[in-house]
């Protein structure tokens, strides 16, 4: 069974590029399916973040992998500064 993918309420990206970053997400959530579950790579997963940068914007997911889900917690633009 495949990861799901969720984002964030706070998460406001425009819907085209939502529907792309969840495609890809969901492409890797395949991939992460051939990953056994004791391997190392499940433990540095669990304690941070992992990036996406698609589409001149960077997404930042935690993959959590004892409910089987990416969860989209950031996305911002790439170049633009925030003020404030």
């Amino acid at each position: 069974m495949a990861y799901s993918v969720h984002f964030a309420e706070d998460v406001d990206v425009s819907a085209e590029l939502r529907t792309r970053a969840f495609q890809t997400l969901a492409d890797i959530s395949e991939t992460l399916e051939s990953i056994p579950s004791r391997s190392a790579f499940w433990s540095a997963a669990n304690s941070g973040l992992a990036e996406l940068n698609l589409g001149g914007w960077k997404f930042e997911y935690r993959i959590l992998h004892r409910d089987r889900r990416i969860l989209v917690v950031v996305a911002r633009q790439l170049g633009v500064e925030r003020l404030g």
